[in-house]
């Protein structure tokens, strides 16, 4: 299989689908959202849309306008190839292992570490492909083995090299590592995956936080009230419902697929989505903060809005390998 880096977006016949798809998704959202409006006006003094009017007109429509730019940047980087999406799980190191660190508080050595890990697993991955995911976390455990063994600022205990040395591990797993199944995927020539997971991340949260306020009195039963008070079992079917939505939005970029491949690929980015939520919660929750950071205005910070696909991305790419080894899968290539 050749190696191409870059290629054109409006050379790849995927373009106009998927420029028709953004358009329909979000002139679908824009008028759901002036239904909320109208909705909100109309009946602003019963008690039931009082507790469905929690989050602000002006958050939602925040929260609209950053998924646009989310949506655009994402699907540019697709098009255009490994090195692109190399540039944005760069991104989402870069940030992401900022808001990570400053939670942490990881002295400098670790942080400029953790960041340079990451870069390098990605350029590898260009370079070398896939069979670099295998080898780079034990390569970083050997490396954070002999950083854990060197001092710290401001050290009170010897016993903090160690706590500090494995959150900086863990840091580098979950957004240096991580990352760079989307990258693998994407080097497979197979952008309709990156799609799926793009795809599949953000109808999973959107449907998440729907389902969650439409069914509160239903299945209204916290999933984890001590991680995330406000994660029901509704929100955890919103999920599974937005993925499979997603499969279907996204079926035309996977024409090889089979149904019960469909239905297995929805059930690992729905339980994916909630699983990688539930983790970044347990950050927070650790640090005691709200939010990761401020970079995402409506959302929060980067890690707010690629917890999710930190999951979904090698859960994707697992599926699907273990399918084509299986030989029941071919991948679509462009």
């Amino acid at each position: 299989m050749s190696i191409y880096w870059l290629t054109n977006p409006f050379s790849n016949p995927l373009a106009l689908p998927l420029a028709l798809l953004l358009l329909s998704t979000f002139g679908g959202a824009a008028l759901a959202l002036q239904a909320v409006h109208f909705w909100r006006a109309t009946f602003s003094g019963k008690a039931a849309t009082k507790r469905a009017a929690i989050v602000p007109e002006s958050v939602l429509w925040q929260r609209y306008r950053t998924w646009v730019i989310i949506a655009i940047l994402f699907i540019s980087a697709t098009l255009m190839g490994p090195l692109a999406i190399a540039i944005l799980c760069g991104f989402f190191c870069w940030q992401g292992g900022k808001e990570y660190a400053a939670l942490m508080a990881l002295p400098t050595h670790h942080r400029l570490i953790l960041l340079l890990a990451g870069w390098a697993t990605l350029i590898a991955v260009l370079c070398w492909n896939t069979p670099v995911l295998t080898i780079a976390p034990i390569l970083a455990f050997f490396g954070w083995s002999i950083l854990a063994l060197q001092p710290i600022p401001d050290e009170t205990e010897v016993g903090q090299r160690f706590t500090i040395g494995l959150t900086a591990f863990w840091g580098y797993l979950y957004l240096g590592w991580l990352p760079a199944f989307l990258l693998a995927l994407s080097m497979n020539k197979a952008p309709g995956f990156v799609l799926l997971v793009g795809f599949g991340v953000a109808l999973s949260d959107v449907a998440a936080f729907c389902t969650g306020k439409l069914l509160s009195g239903l299945i209204g039963k916290k999933l984890a009230p001590r991680l995330s008070p406000n994660k029901t079992w509704g929100g955890l079917l919103g999920n599974l419902l937005g993925a499979v939505v997603a499969v279907g939005l996204t079926s035309f970029a996977l024409p090889h697929l089979q149904f019960w491949q469909f239905g297995l690929l929805a059930v690992a980015i729905g339980l994916g989505s909630a699983w990688g939520d539930l983790l970044e919660s347990l950050l927070k929750r650790q640090c005691g903060v709200k939010d990761a950071g401020g970079l995402l205005p409506g959302f929060g910070g980067l890690l707010d809005r690629i917890d999710s696909l930190l999951l979904v991305a090698p859960l994707v790419y697992y599926v699907t390998s273990l399918l084509s080894t299986n030989n029941t899968l071919h991948l679509f290539i462009l």
